[in-house]
């Protein structure tokens, strides 16, 4: 965000020169208008563990859980892979078979647009998971700042996708928009 504010007040200043602040005035007023949005959102989930919407199970419409698709081997593997790597690394590293075996799950789901949803959801609580652990980890502050921008973004678009599959749950199509 910084990187916007720095190349927004530069813009400002060389559109001055040449007559054109009340369009770059529009420009900077949207800029704090998305910024202001993504800081609301970020007040709406902080009170909540972030971890919150990744412990809910799919819903029935999201298809059999597991799919049959192997996942006590990709487990196993990943496991084998944990036991030489680091602390950070093996974190990581745990929040993919949940991730996968989720999506997999998501993907039986009878109607393309519900299988896309059940496989998203899964796909964003990774990106969840997978940020509290750079968040625990990382020591750069860029990538915990990083971090918590995807912590943030992902749960606003899990709620929504979730709202969508109830809405869908609740008759079929009634989640969609034409």
């Amino acid at each position: 965000m910084i990187w916007i504010k720095r190349k927004s007040f530069s813009l400002v200043q060389g559109c001055r020169s040449e007559g054109r602040t009340e369009e770059m005035n529009y420009l900077s007023w949207a800029a704090a208008a998305v910024l202001a949005a993504a800081f609301v959102g970020a007040l709406v989930v902080r009170d909540q563990p972030a971890n919150v919407a990744a412990a809910l199970p799919l819903p029935d419409i999201c298809g059999d859980a597991h799919a049959d698709h192997g996942e006590a081997s990709m487990q196993e593997h990943i496991d084998v892979m944990a036991t030489s790597a680091d602390e950070g690394h093996a974190a990581l590293l745990q929040t993919m078979e949940p991730m996968h075996s989720d999506m997999m799950r998501g993907m039986t789901a009878e109607d393309f647009q519900t299988a896309f949803v059940c496989s998203m959801i899964p796909h964003h609580q990774g990106a969840v998971e997978m940020a509290q652990v750079a968040q625990q980890f990382s020591d750069d502050p860029w990538i915990r700042m990083f971090a918590q921008e995807i912590i943030t973004t992902q749960q606003v678009e899990i709620a929504e996708m979730q709202a969508w599959l109830t809405r869908e749950a609740a008759g079929a199509g009634a989640g969609r928009t034409e």
